[in-house]
């Protein structure tokens, strides 16, 4: 069998070997002593500050690379991580 196709196959059933046992012990019933599972709380004031911080550093950077860019060829700018 090639590498890949037993990675294919391996990879996912790995994956859901290790959540099967690591979540058990995980579970936040064991921690909190409750009957059922504590209901999420997610500060949704912090999740749009967040959303709204990645909005705006894209909306600044797209434009600003683009214009020190502008006058490279693509090859260059392609091979710049290299």
């Amino acid at each position: 069998m090639p590498p890949v196709v037993v990675t294919a196959v391996c990879g996912p059933l790995l994956g859901a070997l290790l959540a099967r046992l690591t979540l058990g012990p995980l579970d936040l019933r064991l921690l909190t002593g409750q009957a059922a599972d504590p209901a999420a709380v997610l500060p949704w004031w912090l999740l749009g500050l967040v959303s709204v911080a990645l909005l705006a550093a894209a909306a600044t950077v797209v434009p600003v690379e683009s214009a020190l860019r502008r006058r490279d060829r693509l090859s260059e700018v392609l091979r710049a991580g290299e």
